[in-house]
């Protein structure tokens, strides 16, 4: 995580899914800093 993604939040890209074991997930990637999110999709 970059300072300004510290201070200011980061910039979550559209997501994509994937599947962890058997867990429908959105994987989102900040586009300043590269971090990574992991979301449950709606049931």
């Amino acid at each position: 995580m970059t300072l300004l993604c510290l201070l200011g939040g980061c910039s979550w890209a559209t997501g994509t899914e994937v599947t962890m074991g058997r867990e429908a997930m959105l994987c989102q990637v900040c586009s300043r800093c590269g971090a990574c999110r992991y979301l449950p999709l709606a049931p």
